[in-house]
């Protein structure tokens, strides 16, 4: 059992730590869309055959991806002899941006995703994910967010994840659950105390081969945080043959958050999408620093708005670049038990990152 940090005599020597923050609905509504991105990717499957009327067109067939809240729609649907499992990697770079009261920083972030799934009888999918994230966290000069102000808030940030999920086509309607099982840690933390597992059960209809709407019910532990319950929705929308506005469309290996896209398909290879959403990473300390920081939390948020350009090598390779600037930033450093004993806002930060990934 861990000492209790928030002891007030431990608070009068750093004067800046708080009890323990109550986030409004708006921002755990907000937080609720990124842990179902989390859980999305981590819930798909990527196999359909034994429950597909073999008379049905490409575009009445379910695409190539399923989530937990139903067929995850895409910019161009994938060919039937594309449908198997997918790797996919991805790197961004986020450059220097300045920390308010001091200091500046930035963030190399590397992606790697495994999906497979197969038919287990009676019409049900099961589906199965292993991914990774690495962020290399890089300070400069004195900051609030660090104890004290010359050190570093922390350093390399990994994430695993590995999940399983269950589905079945009824009708017109997709249902799905899903589990996922994320440890999210600094390197040197306790990988026992960053455990976060969440689930997410959801529904989806097909309205018409360009219309999917539907909605799911979320469950998910945060580290040192109450457990968040809130529903989500999803959507895949054709505006128009070249047009699709839809939360389930990103690159596979970019897991952060659904948000939402509008994308733009002048041909059947490529796609121009201009999206955003609300981010955020929280991960386990080491036991490194002062005691007061010592098996803590740290957390990176903000609002990342993008371009994404895409382009479709043939039927199973797609590349992503994508850049833009992400807004209303900030960084948080608590205690092992919580308490936030630090917080700033950043400038806004620019990035520019590229994906791949390969459907078997």
């Amino acid at each position: 059992m861990r000492p209790d940090l928030g002891n007030p005599s431990l608070h009068r020597r750093f004067p800046s730590a708080r009890a323990v923050r109550r986030p409004s609905s708006i921002r755990l509504l907000l937080r609720a869309t990124v842990v179902a991105g989390l859980l999305l990717p981590a819930a798909s499957t990527s196999v359909r055959g034994a429950d597909l009327d073999p008379s049905s067109t490409k575009n009445d067939a379910v695409p190539p991806a399923e989530t937990a809240a139903g067929p995850a729609g895409d910019d161009k649907p994938a060919p039937r002899s594309a449908r198997g499992p997918l790797l996919a990697a991805g790197y961004l770079h986020a450059f220097d941006a300045s920390i308010d009261e001091g200091g500046r920083f930035s963030t190399d972030t590397a992606f790697m995703a495994g999906r497979l799934g197969f038919p287990v009888g009676a019409g049900l999918i099961l589906g199965t994910q292993l991914a990774w994230q690495g962020d290399w966290y890089s300070f400069d000069g004195e900051n609030p967010v660090a104890t004290p102000p010359d050190a570093k808030p922390w350093g390399d940030v990994h994430s695993l994840a590995g999940s399983v999920s269950l589905g079945r086509k009824v009708g017109k309607w997709w249902l799905n659950g899903a589990f996922t099982a994320r440890f999210s840690f600094e390197v040197g933390a306790s990988i026992g105390e960053s455990f976060n597992p969440g689930g997410l059960v959801g529904a989806q209809y097909t309205f018409s081969p360009g219309l999917r709407l539907g909605g799911g019910l979320l469950i998910a532990a945060r580290l040192e945080e109450s457990p968040l319950i809130v529903p989500i929705p999803f959507v895949y929308w054709e505006i128009t043959p070249q047009f699709v506005l839809s939360n389930t469309i990103a690159p596979s290996a970019y897991p952060r958050g659904p948000g939402i896209e509008l994308a733009w398909r002048p041909t059947e290879d490529w796609a121009l999408a201009f999206g955003g959403r609300w981010e955020f990473r929280r991960f386990r300390l080491d036991d490194g620093g002062p005691f007061i920081r010592q098996g803590g939390v740290g957390e990176d948020e903000g609002v990342p708005l993008w371009l994404r350009l895409t382009w479709r090598l043939g039927e199973h390779l797609r590349a992503d670049v994508l850049g833009g600037y992400s807004v209303a930033n900030r960084l948080r450093l608590s205690d092992a038990n919580g308490n936030e004993l630090r917080s700033s806002g950043t400038s806004s930060i620019p990035y520019l990152g590229a994906f791949v990934s390969w459907q078997f």
